[in-house]
């Protein structure tokens, strides 16, 4: 009778631990599914004829090729993040419309790959602008969903908003230096052709204006 008890009791303890062991497991579970995946870079694509043939072009060789992508994959990683972010915070997507940003960011990464020796001078860009401008914005989204948010959090709240807004206007800045080149390159030419065109052919009624393309975008 009392060894029945004890059995008794004992199943009923690893009946207990089981049902301990089941909940927990469970809870585990949840927290795993429920916890943010961190972003995995993409994995480089393989490298297409044109554009090796472009890099090889451009005077690289393959370890310098190799070092270029992977930089750019980084980069193209950050402008998405970017993107994904403004998408859900309305404040940064006002800004980001505000600065053309975005714009500008894409503009930048097709800058560099078209002229991949002159990466250097988009390093300021490259390793220290797009990180902070990705890294304010995730901070600025994780601030913004506090429940209890005090004077202190809008006031930092405030200054990160503005900060991003500085951000965007120097990348446009650099950008605008770092495309320099091509631009005088394109002046150079224009005055050269000028000079090759007799003023006699030259029809006003055929001028394109484009000053106001930008704005005709916008509205589109």
């Amino acid at each position: 009778m009392a060894g029945g008890a004890a059995l008794g009791l004992l199943s009923g303890h690893i009946g207990m631990a089981i049902f301990v062991g089941a909940v927990f497991g469970v809870a585990r579970l949840i927290g795993e599914l429920s916890r943010p995946r961190p972003i995995v870079p993409n994995a480089t694509k393989p490298l297409s004829a044109s554009m090796a043939a472009h890099y090889q072009e451009s005077g690289l060789d393959d370890s310098e090729v190799k070092v270029f992508r992977e930089t750019m994959d980084t980069v193209s990683d950050q402008v998405q993040e970017f993107e994904t972010i403004i998408a859900r915070v309305p404040k940064l997507k006002s800004i980001a419309i505000n600065t053309d940003i975005v714009d500008v960011l894409h503009a930048y990464f097709k800058a560099i790959v078209n002229n991949p020796m002159a990466m250097g001078a988009a390093g300021h860009f490259i390793y220290e602008q797009l990180p902070n401008l990705v890294r304010i914005a995730e901070k600025y989204e994780a601030i913004s969903h506090h429940e209890v948010k005090t004077d202190d959090t809008y006031a930092v709240l405030t200054q990160a908003a503005n900060t991003t807004a500085d951000l965007a206007n120097a990348i446009r800045d650099d950008y605008a230096h770092f495309v320099e080149t091509d631009i005088d390159a394109l002046e150079a030419d224009i005055n050269l052709a000028k000079k090759q065109i007799p003023e006699s052919t030259q029809n006003i009624n055929t001028r394109v204006d484009l000053s106001g393309q930008k704005l005709k975008e916008h509205a589109e």
